[in-house]
Protein backbone atom coordinates (compact mmCIF):
# COMPACT_ATOMS: atom_id res chain seq x y z
CA UNK A 1 0.00 0.00 0.00
CA UNK A 2 1.23 3.44 -0.66
CA UNK A 3 1.67 5.29 2.36
CA UNK A 4 2.03 9.21 3.32
CA UNK A 5 5.98 9.50 2.65
CA UNK A 6 5.42 8.27 -0.86
CA UNK A 7 3.23 10.97 -1.84
CA UNK A 8 5.81 13.40 0.04
CA UNK A 9 8.69 11.85 -1.78
CA UNK A 10 7.04 12.54 -5.02
CA UNK A 11 5.85 16.28 -3.95
CA UNK A 12 9.27 16.96 -3.67
CA UNK A 13 10.76 15.69 -6.89
CA UNK A 14 7.80 17.91 -8.98
CA UNK A 15 8.70 21.14 -7.33
CA UNK A 16 12.07 20.27 -7.13
CA UNK A 17 12.40 19.88 -11.20
CA UNK A 18 10.20 23.25 -11.39
CA UNK A 19 12.71 24.72 -9.56
CA UNK A 20 15.77 23.35 -11.31
CA UNK A 21 14.00 24.92 -14.65
CA UNK A 22 13.32 28.09 -13.37
CA UNK A 23 16.95 28.43 -12.14
CA UNK A 24 18.23 27.68 -15.40
CA UNK A 25 15.65 29.27 -17.83
CA UNK A 26 16.38 32.69 -16.12
CA UNK A 27 19.66 31.68 -15.85
CA UNK A 28 22.29 30.03 -17.74
CA UNK A 29 20.21 28.76 -20.49
CA UNK A 30 17.92 32.21 -20.62
CA UNK A 31 20.29 33.59 -23.74
CA UNK A 32 20.32 30.03 -25.71
CA UNK A 33 17.15 29.63 -25.32
CA UNK A 34 16.02 33.30 -26.59
CA UNK A 35 18.33 33.21 -29.55
CA UNK A 36 16.83 29.78 -30.49
CA UNK A 37 13.78 30.98 -30.85
CA UNK A 38 14.44 33.85 -32.52
CA UNK A 39 16.32 32.04 -35.11
CA UNK A 40 13.34 30.00 -35.90
CA UNK A 41 11.38 33.60 -35.89
CA UNK A 42 13.78 34.82 -38.59
CA UNK A 43 13.64 31.49 -40.38
CA UNK A 44 9.59 31.67 -40.56
CA UNK A 45 9.78 35.51 -41.37
CA UNK A 46 12.04 34.63 -44.51
CA UNK A 47 10.39 31.90 -45.75
CA UNK A 48 6.69 34.05 -45.44
CA UNK A 49 8.77 36.28 -47.64
CA UNK A 50 9.96 33.90 -49.77
CA UNK A 51 7.04 32.67 -50.80
CA UNK A 52 5.03 35.87 -51.02
CA UNK A 53 7.54 36.50 -53.78
CA UNK A 54 7.24 33.47 -55.52
CA UNK A 55 3.78 33.81 -55.85
CA UNK A 56 3.48 37.10 -56.71
CA UNK A 57 6.00 36.05 -59.68
CA UNK A 58 3.97 33.23 -60.27
CA UNK A 59 0.77 35.15 -60.39
CA UNK A 60 2.63 38.40 -62.77
CA UNK A 61 3.65 35.11 -65.32
CA UNK A 62 -0.24 34.36 -65.23
CA UNK A 63 -1.77 37.56 -65.76
CA UNK A 64 1.02 38.33 -68.71
CA UNK A 65 -0.22 35.01 -70.38
CA UNK A 66 -3.57 35.49 -70.09
CA UNK A 67 -3.29 39.51 -71.61
CA UNK A 68 -1.24 37.75 -74.31
CA UNK A 69 -4.65 36.17 -75.19
CA UNK A 70 -6.82 38.62 -74.63
CA UNK A 71 -5.23 40.63 -77.19
CA UNK A 72 -3.61 37.85 -79.63
CA UNK A 73 -7.72 36.63 -79.80
CA UNK A 74 -8.96 38.13 -82.32
CA UNK A 75 -6.02 36.69 -84.60
CA UNK A 76 -6.27 33.48 -83.86
CA UNK A 77 -9.78 33.63 -83.83
CA UNK A 78 -10.58 35.78 -86.92
CA UNK A 79 -13.27 34.09 -89.38
CA UNK A 80 -12.69 30.41 -87.56
CA UNK A 81 -16.62 30.61 -87.70
CA UNK A 82 -17.42 32.80 -90.44
CA UNK A 83 -21.55 32.66 -91.06
CA UNK A 84 -22.46 29.72 -88.68
CA UNK A 85 -25.60 30.02 -86.64
CA UNK A 86 -24.71 29.35 -82.80
CA UNK A 87 -27.42 28.54 -80.11
CA UNK A 88 -25.80 28.74 -76.07
CA UNK A 89 -26.97 26.62 -73.72
CA UNK A 90 -26.52 27.30 -70.08
CA UNK A 91 -26.42 25.12 -66.84
CA UNK A 92 -28.02 25.53 -63.27
CA UNK A 93 -25.20 27.51 -61.34
CA UNK A 94 -23.04 28.32 -64.68
CA UNK A 95 -21.51 32.30 -63.88
CA UNK A 96 -22.88 34.38 -66.29
CA UNK A 97 -19.68 36.73 -66.92
CA UNK A 98 -18.55 33.22 -68.17
CA UNK A 99 -21.30 32.60 -70.65
CA UNK A 100 -20.66 36.37 -71.71
CA UNK A 101 -17.14 35.50 -72.74
CA UNK A 102 -17.81 32.66 -74.66
CA UNK A 103 -20.33 34.84 -76.45
CA UNK A 104 -18.01 37.23 -77.02
CA UNK A 105 -15.37 35.10 -78.72
CA UNK A 106 -17.90 32.98 -80.58
CA UNK A 107 -18.59 36.58 -82.52
CA UNK A 108 -15.34 37.43 -82.69
CA UNK A 109 -14.77 33.77 -84.70
CA UNK A 110 -17.46 34.55 -86.75
CA UNK A 111 -20.58 32.92 -85.47
CA UNK A 112 -23.81 34.20 -84.89
CA UNK A 113 -25.33 33.60 -81.66
CA UNK A 114 -28.77 33.16 -82.77
CA UNK A 115 -30.45 32.08 -79.00
CA UNK A 116 -29.81 31.66 -75.49
CA UNK A 117 -31.89 28.71 -73.13
CA UNK A 118 -30.86 27.69 -69.53
CA UNK A 119 -31.67 24.29 -68.30
CA UNK A 120 -33.73 24.79 -65.25
CA UNK A 121 -33.70 22.79 -61.80
CA UNK A 122 -36.68 20.97 -63.08
CA UNK A 123 -34.21 19.29 -65.12
CA UNK A 124 -33.03 17.59 -62.74
CA UNK A 125 -35.30 17.66 -59.45
CA UNK A 126 -35.70 13.75 -57.55
CA UNK A 127 -38.74 15.36 -57.31
CA UNK A 128 -39.96 15.33 -60.71
CA UNK A 129 -38.76 11.94 -62.13
CA UNK A 130 -41.67 10.58 -62.70
CA UNK A 131 -43.21 13.52 -64.50
CA UNK A 132 -40.27 13.61 -66.93
CA UNK A 133 -40.24 9.85 -67.52
CA UNK A 134 -43.73 10.64 -68.86
CA UNK A 135 -43.04 13.80 -70.45
CA UNK A 136 -40.13 12.46 -72.56
CA UNK A 137 -42.33 10.09 -74.28
CA UNK A 138 -44.15 12.98 -75.62
CA UNK A 139 -41.12 14.84 -76.78
CA UNK A 140 -40.05 11.48 -78.49
CA UNK A 141 -42.97 11.61 -80.56
CA UNK A 142 -41.33 14.93 -82.45
CA UNK A 143 -37.96 13.60 -82.63
CA UNK A 144 -36.81 12.30 -86.32
CA UNK A 145 -35.00 10.09 -86.69
CA UNK A 146 -36.77 8.76 -82.99
CA UNK A 147 -34.47 7.91 -80.15
CA UNK A 148 -33.83 3.94 -79.91
CA UNK A 149 -36.21 1.98 -77.70
CA UNK A 150 -34.22 1.62 -74.55
CA UNK A 151 -33.25 5.43 -74.25
CA UNK A 152 -33.25 6.70 -71.21
CA UNK A 153 -35.79 9.43 -69.74
CA UNK A 154 -32.47 12.19 -69.56
CA UNK A 155 -31.15 10.89 -73.28
CA UNK A 156 -34.90 11.37 -74.93
CA UNK A 157 -34.45 15.61 -73.44
CA UNK A 158 -31.36 16.08 -74.38
CA UNK A 159 -32.10 15.37 -78.18
CA UNK A 160 -35.50 16.84 -77.73
CA UNK A 161 -33.53 20.37 -76.94
CA UNK A 162 -30.44 19.64 -79.32
CA UNK A 163 -33.53 19.47 -82.39
CA UNK A 164 -35.10 22.08 -80.68
CA UNK A 165 -32.39 24.32 -81.32
CA UNK A 166 -31.25 23.03 -84.58
CA UNK A 167 -34.08 22.06 -86.62
CA UNK A 168 -34.46 23.80 -89.29
CA UNK A 169 -36.82 24.09 -92.54
CA UNK A 170 -34.62 26.01 -94.88
CA UNK A 171 -33.98 29.18 -92.87
CA UNK A 172 -36.98 28.96 -90.43
CA UNK A 173 -37.05 26.20 -87.32
CA UNK A 174 -38.73 23.68 -88.27
CA UNK A 175 -42.28 23.15 -87.33
CA UNK A 176 -40.98 20.24 -85.09
CA UNK A 177 -38.49 22.23 -83.47
CA UNK A 178 -40.89 24.79 -82.68
CA UNK A 179 -43.35 22.43 -80.88
CA UNK A 180 -39.99 21.02 -78.72
CA UNK A 181 -38.99 24.23 -77.27
CA UNK A 182 -42.66 25.18 -76.37
CA UNK A 183 -43.02 21.81 -74.82
CA UNK A 184 -39.63 22.66 -72.95
CA UNK A 185 -40.54 25.67 -72.09
CA UNK A 186 -44.16 25.47 -70.84
CA UNK A 187 -44.93 23.01 -68.51
CA UNK A 188 -46.07 23.72 -65.20
CA UNK A 189 -42.27 23.21 -64.00
CA UNK A 190 -40.58 24.36 -67.22
CA UNK A 191 -37.36 22.46 -67.93
CA UNK A 192 -35.96 25.34 -70.14
CA UNK A 193 -36.37 29.14 -70.00
CA UNK A 194 -35.74 31.27 -72.80
CA UNK A 195 -32.84 34.05 -72.15
CA UNK A 196 -33.08 35.24 -75.59
CA UNK A 197 -35.48 34.60 -77.94
CA UNK A 198 -34.23 32.01 -80.89
CA UNK A 199 -33.89 33.79 -84.05
CA UNK A 200 -33.88 30.94 -86.17
CA UNK A 201 -32.13 27.51 -86.65
CA UNK A 202 -28.69 27.03 -85.40
CA UNK A 203 -25.83 24.97 -87.28
CA UNK A 204 -24.12 23.98 -84.15
CA UNK A 205 -24.63 24.56 -80.11
CA UNK A 206 -22.28 24.97 -76.79
CA UNK A 207 -23.49 24.21 -73.75
CA UNK A 208 -21.53 25.95 -70.76
CA UNK A 209 -21.51 24.65 -67.33
CA UNK A 210 -20.46 26.07 -63.66
CA UNK A 211 -17.13 26.58 -62.50
CA UNK A 212 -15.35 23.65 -60.17
CA UNK A 213 -17.61 21.60 -57.62
CA UNK A 214 -16.72 22.98 -54.18
CA UNK A 215 -16.66 20.04 -51.68
CA UNK A 216 -19.70 20.57 -49.40
CA UNK A 217 -18.81 21.26 -45.35
CA UNK A 218 -19.38 18.76 -42.88
CA UNK A 219 -20.30 15.13 -43.44
CA UNK A 220 -22.46 14.74 -46.65
CA UNK A 221 -25.88 13.72 -46.60
CA UNK A 222 -26.51 10.50 -48.52
CA UNK A 223 -29.64 11.49 -50.14
CA UNK A 224 -27.88 14.99 -51.35
CA UNK A 225 -25.02 13.21 -52.76
CA UNK A 226 -26.99 10.82 -54.36
CA UNK A 227 -29.01 13.81 -56.17
CA UNK A 228 -25.86 15.38 -57.48
CA UNK A 229 -24.64 12.72 -58.75
CA UNK A 230 -27.84 11.69 -61.06
CA UNK A 231 -27.81 15.46 -61.77
CA UNK A 232 -24.08 15.26 -63.21
CA UNK A 233 -25.26 11.68 -65.06
CA UNK A 234 -28.31 14.16 -66.99
CA UNK A 235 -26.07 17.01 -68.13
CA UNK A 236 -23.89 14.64 -69.33
CA UNK A 237 -26.65 13.04 -71.55
CA UNK A 238 -27.94 16.47 -71.99
CA UNK A 239 -24.28 17.28 -73.64
CA UNK A 240 -24.18 14.36 -75.24
CA UNK A 241 -28.09 15.12 -77.09
CA UNK A 242 -26.42 18.18 -78.23
CA UNK A 243 -23.59 16.42 -79.88
CA UNK A 244 -26.30 14.23 -82.13
CA UNK A 245 -28.03 17.04 -83.16
CA UNK A 246 -26.65 19.97 -85.34
CA UNK A 247 -23.12 19.98 -87.17
CA UNK A 248 -21.28 20.49 -83.83
CA UNK A 249 -20.99 21.13 -80.27
CA UNK A 250 -19.07 21.99 -77.83
CA UNK A 251 -19.36 21.35 -74.00
CA UNK A 252 -17.40 24.02 -72.26
CA UNK A 253 -16.82 23.57 -67.83
CA UNK A 254 -14.60 22.48 -65.28
CA UNK A 255 -12.28 19.65 -65.08
CA UNK A 256 -10.91 19.90 -61.39
CA UNK A 257 -12.53 17.42 -59.84
CA UNK A 258 -15.18 13.86 -60.11
CA UNK A 259 -18.06 16.08 -59.95
CA UNK A 260 -17.52 18.51 -62.56
CA UNK A 261 -19.37 18.30 -65.74
CA UNK A 262 -16.53 18.00 -68.35
CA UNK A 263 -14.73 15.56 -65.65
CA UNK A 264 -17.76 13.54 -66.06
CA UNK A 265 -18.14 13.96 -69.62
CA UNK A 266 -14.46 12.86 -70.15
CA UNK A 267 -15.08 10.02 -67.74
CA UNK A 268 -18.36 8.84 -69.80
CA UNK A 269 -16.60 6.40 -72.41
CA UNK A 270 -19.80 6.65 -74.82
CA UNK A 271 -20.07 10.86 -74.27
CA UNK A 272 -16.77 11.36 -75.30
CA UNK A 273 -16.67 9.73 -78.28
CA UNK A 274 -19.05 12.23 -79.41
CA UNK A 275 -18.81 14.95 -77.42
CA UNK A 276 -15.65 17.84 -77.83
CA UNK A 277 -15.04 19.43 -74.49
CA UNK A 278 -12.92 22.57 -73.00
CA UNK A 279 -11.93 23.20 -69.41
CA UNK A 280 -10.95 25.54 -67.32
CA UNK A 281 -14.59 27.46 -67.68
CA UNK A 282 -13.74 31.14 -66.50
CA UNK A 283 -10.37 31.42 -67.94
CA UNK A 284 -9.19 33.15 -71.25
CA UNK A 285 -8.06 30.03 -72.23
CA UNK A 286 -11.17 28.48 -72.58
CA UNK A 287 -12.87 31.17 -73.87
CA UNK A 288 -10.64 31.82 -76.47
CA UNK A 289 -10.59 27.82 -77.08
CA UNK A 290 -14.13 27.63 -77.58
CA UNK A 291 -14.85 28.76 -80.67
CA UNK A 292 -11.70 26.71 -81.97
CA UNK A 293 -13.17 23.54 -80.75
CA UNK A 294 -16.19 24.08 -82.19
CA UNK A 295 -14.85 24.86 -85.77
CA UNK A 296 -13.58 21.11 -84.57
CA UNK A 297 -16.32 19.18 -83.76
CA UNK A 298 -18.00 21.32 -86.88
CA UNK A 299 -15.45 19.36 -88.92
CA UNK A 300 -16.26 16.22 -88.00
CA UNK A 301 -14.00 15.44 -85.01
CA UNK A 302 -14.09 14.99 -81.18
CA UNK A 303 -11.34 16.26 -78.57
CA UNK A 304 -10.78 17.14 -75.49
CA UNK A 305 -9.04 20.27 -74.72
CA UNK A 306 -7.31 22.21 -71.85
CA UNK A 307 -5.28 21.68 -69.04
CA UNK A 308 -7.74 19.54 -66.31
CA UNK A 309 -8.85 16.01 -65.73
CA UNK A 310 -8.80 13.84 -69.20
CA UNK A 311 -7.86 16.86 -71.48
CA UNK A 312 -5.90 15.33 -74.19
CA UNK A 313 -4.94 18.54 -75.87
CA UNK A 314 -3.79 21.91 -74.58
CA UNK A 315 -5.42 24.22 -77.43
CA UNK A 316 -7.13 22.83 -80.28
CA UNK A 317 -6.21 23.35 -84.06
CA UNK A 318 -6.89 26.10 -86.29
CA UNK A 319 -9.54 24.65 -88.87
CA UNK A 320 -10.76 25.90 -91.70
CA UNK A 321 -14.85 25.58 -92.64
CA UNK A 322 -15.64 25.65 -96.26
CA UNK A 323 -17.23 28.30 -97.20
CA UNK A 324 -20.35 26.93 -98.32
CA UNK A 325 -23.61 28.67 -96.60
CA UNK A 326 -24.01 26.10 -93.86
CA UNK A 327 -27.19 23.94 -93.64
CA UNK A 328 -28.81 23.60 -90.62
CA UNK A 329 -30.31 20.22 -89.33
CA UNK A 330 -31.75 18.44 -86.85
CA UNK A 331 -29.66 15.16 -87.01
CA UNK A 332 -25.70 14.90 -86.76
CA UNK A 333 -23.37 15.65 -90.10
CA UNK A 334 -21.19 12.49 -91.44
CA UNK A 335 -18.02 12.88 -89.98
CA UNK A 336 -15.32 15.64 -92.20
CA UNK A 337 -12.17 15.31 -93.15
CA UNK A 338 -9.45 15.26 -89.74
CA UNK A 339 -8.07 18.79 -89.18
CA UNK A 340 -4.58 18.53 -90.44
CA UNK A 341 -2.98 21.37 -89.03
CA UNK A 342 -0.83 22.14 -85.62
CA UNK A 343 -2.31 23.59 -82.73
CA UNK A 344 -2.25 27.13 -82.63
CA UNK A 345 0.37 28.09 -79.61
CA UNK A 346 -0.92 29.91 -76.95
Amino acid sequence: MIDFRYHLVSLIAVFLALAVGIVLGAGPLRDTIAETLTGQVQDLREDRERLRAELETAQGDVNERSTYLEESAPVLLAGALTDQRVAVVTLPGTDAADVEAVRERLVQAGAQVVGQVAVTEAWTDPESQSFRQTFAGQLAGYLEPAPADDASTEAVMGLALGAALTGATGDALSENATTLMDLLTSADAPLVSVDEEIAGPADATVLVGPRAAQPPAGEPDPEETQAATDALAAHVALAEGLADSGRGSVTVGAAAGDQDLVSAVRADDQAREVVTTVDSVGEVTATVSTPLALAVSISGSTDAYGFQNGAEQPVPPRVELPAEEPAASGTAPPAAEEPTEEPTDA
